[in-house]
C-alpha cells in the first residue's frame, strides 16, 4: 500500500513539474525538424532513417542528465529533500517509485518520437520500413537506458545538476564515438556504447532480414545492461540509506 500511495504521489508531482512537458516537447520539435529536411534532402531513404535513429540514441544521455537533474532540484527546492527524508515508508521507495516513472516517461518519449517520426515520414512516401519496426527501436531504446536512468538520478542527489549534466554530455559524446570503428569490441562495456549500437543494429537485422541475436556482441550487451542496471540499482539502495540531503549549492 505504501509503495502504491508513492506511485499515485509521484505521479501527480510529475505531471505538474516540466518534466512531462519535456518528453512531449523535444520528440514533437525533433519529428518536426527532421520530416521537414528530410522531405527535401538528396539522401536515400536507409540513410534518413539511420541518421534519425543514430542522432536520438546519441541525444537520449544528454536529455536523461537533463531530466534527472530537474527531478533533483525541483526535491530539493521543496523543503531541502525532507519528503524524501522523512518518509515513513522504507526510505529507497520514494526514489524507485520517481525512477520506475522517469523510465516511463522515456518509454512514452521513445514511442511517440520514432512512431511519430515513422507516420510523418511515411507520409513523404518512404514505406520501407514498417510501424513496427518504429515500435521495436523504441522498446528497444527504452531498455539499455534503464542503466543510464540509474546513474544519473544516483549522481543528480549526491552531487547536483552540474555534474549529471557535465556526464550527460560526455556520454552523448561517447556515444556517437562508440558508433564509429572506435567502439569496435569495447561498446559492450558501456551502457552509452550499448545504447547506440542496440538501435543500428537492429535497423541493419531489419534490413538484412537476419536475427537481432547473431551480431557480434548483442549477447553480450544484453548482459552488461542487466550487469550494470543491477550494480547501479544495488548502489541506489545503499544511497537511500546513507544519504541525508546536500546542501543548497551545487
Amino acid at each position: 500500500m505504501c509503495f502504491y500511495n508513492n506511485v499515485k504521489s509521484d505521479l501527480y508531482k510529475l505531471c505538474h513539474s516540466p518534466l512531462l512537458l519535456i518528453h512531449f516537447i523535444v520528440p514533437v520539435i525533433g519529428i518536426i525538424l527532421f520530416v521537414w529536411y528530410y522531405s527535401f534532402s538528396p539522401w536515400n531513404e536507409i540513410t534518413k532513417v539511420s541518421a534519425y535513429i543514430q542522432i536520438l540514441s546519441v541525444v537520449f544521455p544528454v536529455l536523461i542528465g537533463i531530466i534527472t537533474s530537474i527531478l533533483a532540484e525541483s526535491e530539493q527546492k521543496a523543503g531541502g529533500f525532507q519528503m524524501l527524508l522523512s518518509t515513513a515508508t522504507p526510505k529507497y521507495v520514494p526514489h524507485i517509485t520517481k525512477l520506475l516513472w522517469l523510465i516511463f516517461f522515456g518509454l512514452c518519449a521513445s514511442l511517440f518520437a520514432l512512431v511519430g517520426f515513422g507516420i510523418g515520414f511515411s507520409l513523404l512516401g518512404y514505406t520501407k520500413f514498417q510501424l513496427s519496426f518504429y515500435i521495436k527501436t523504441a522498446l528497444l531504446l527504452s531498455v539499455s537506458t534503464i542503466p543510464l536512468y540509474l546513474l544519473h538520478y544516483i549522481i543528480s542527489f549526491i552531487a547536483g545538476k552540474g555534474y549529471s549534466l557535465g556526464l550527460g554530455i560526455i556520454g552523448s559524446l561517447l556515444s556517437a564515438l562508440l558508433l564509429t570503428g572506435l567502439g569496435d569490441g569495447i561498446w559492450t562495456f558501456l551502457p552509452w556504447g550499448i545504447c547506440a549500437r542496440f538501435s543500428e543494429l537492429l535497423l541493419i537485422s531489419n534490413l538484412r532480414n537476419i536475427d537481432f541475436l547473431q551480431f557480434d556482441g548483442m549477447i553480450q550487451g544484453i548482459i552488461f545492461i542487466f550487469i550494470f542496471t543491477f550494480l547501479f540499482l544495488m548502489t541506489l539502495l545503499l544511497f537511500t540509506y546513507k544519504w541525508e540531503g546536500r546542501k543548497l549549492e551545487d
